[in-house]
């Protein structure tokens, strides 16, 4: 089992050495440890990212109670409690956030309302080392891609298979940056590409989304305001007409910021690409606009790129303290964290919340695994090879 590199200073100490505040820590290497942008300032909340452990459920290192939000697709409005998994994208409004109460907890709200959804559906083509291609679209697998469905890691996709991808896709370069990979061997009823739209032809009802040709029936199916580099999600015929790839919905990527409550005051924390850049003071991340003309901006920003945005809602839009761009390697050095009670443990392995985990002499409390009875606890993993391996266990209250 592979060593993780620990840091002296984390998210959560930052909270408890700051109650409520929003922190800067510096020296804080390795980065994995983000310091958090929300705390108990506001009336509520919102953020948006990829969930990283459950217990509930766990975003930009904020746990969140779920217990009675209302949990609905993007693609469809429908209502699914069952739905959410590690590795999707979700934007959540909820209640304003509470530091935690120890060092090894997280700050915590409820939330209200989860909203999740894919960005590209097709067949596997074009297997490498690190990426795959869909409808000629490069998909970038992270060490900490989630797989689900009918393989569990990278190793087994094979050009047989159909795929759902969760991620942030860069309009400049075209290619998404995949959080998780739902895999099949069964052929969906249709294909799903976003991304920059371009050579829009409204008359003939023709376009260009990144490197295919589409075309659409229907005059209607084209939204109002849709210009040359709009970014767009489209529902594609699975069957091509020649090199020509028929679109049966075309979306605009609209601002989750319009669903919140105007009568609240909003602490924000988005991860995201920059899906508009005007400047350094003034882009567009996951379709929310950004002010960032005061914010504290470490790493160089452009169209593409992937951040991670502290700050407040006002009128519309995340008035950024904070924006920090985030590397591949810092991505994949991210810790996941799962509470719930110890169950089925061997020389090797346990389970909390039906996952497995792999330990061995360097995971920290293991000691823990031989108490009776099994207590609820925090497990800190790292993901390889398919495999969930823990390097710290602690005791939950």
């Amino acid at each position: 089992m592979r060593k993780i590199k620990r840091v002296l200073c984390t998210r959560r100490t930052a909270l408890l050495g700051i109650a409520g505040a929003i922190a800067e820590i510096t020296g804080c290497g390795g980065g994995g440890t983000d310091v958090a942008g929300l705390s108990s300032g506001g009336t509520g909340s919102f953020t948006s990212g990829t969930i990283s452990g459950f217990g509930s459920i766990i975003v930009n290192g904020i746990r969140y109670n779920d217990d009675n939000a209302s949990i609905l697709s993007r693609d469809d409005s429908n209502a699914n409690n069952q739905a959410l998994e590690l590795g999707m994208v979700v934007n959540i409004e909820g209640s304003a956030v509470t530091p935690p109460a120890n060092a090894t907890g997280l700050p915590t709200a409820t939330a209200y309302r989860i909203t999740y959804g894919s960005e590209w559906i097709g067949p596997v083509s074009n297997k490498g080392a690190t990426t795959f291609e869909i409808l000629g679209h490069t998909v970038d697998v992270l060490a900490t891609t989630f797989f689900g469905g009918a393989v569990q890691q990278f190793a087994d996709l094979t050009t047989a298979h159909f795929v759902e991808i969760y991620g942030f896709v860069d309009q400049v370069d075209g290619h998404i940056q995949a959080s998780r990979i739902e895999v099949s061997l069964v052929q969906p009823t249709s294909y799903k590409l976003s991304g920059a739209i371009s050579q829009i032809n409204a008359a003939g009802r023709s376009a260009n989304l990144g490197l295919i040709a589409i075309n659409w029936s229907s005059a209607a199916a084209l939204p109002a305001g849709t210009a040359d580099g709009s970014f767009v999600r489209v529902r594609l015929n699975p069957i091509p007409s020649g090199a020509v790839w028929t679109a049966s919905q075309i979306d605009l990527l609209n601002s989750p910021l319009a669903d919140l409550q105007d009568d609240h005051d909003y602490e924000a924390e988005v991860h995201g690409s920059i899906t508009s850049y005007q400047s350094s003071s003034s882009f567009v991340v996951n379709g929310i606009p950004v002010n960032a003309a005061s914010a504290r901006i470490t790493g160089t920003l452009a169209a593409g790129v992937v951040v991670e945005v502290e700050g407040n809602i006002r009128a519309g839009q995340l008035i950024a303290s904070k924006v920090q761009v985030k590397t591949s390697s810092e991505i994949e050095s991210q810790e996941f964290e799962f509470y719930g009670v110890i169950s089925n443990v061997t020389a090797q392995t346990f389970e909390v919340r039906g996952q497995t985990f792999y330990y061995d002499s360097s995971t920290e409390n293991r000691s823990l695994l031989t108490r009776t009875p099994l207590p609820y606890v925090e497990v800190k993993a790292s993901r390889s090879n398919g495999r969930w391996y823990a390097f710290e266990i602690d005791l939950e209250d």
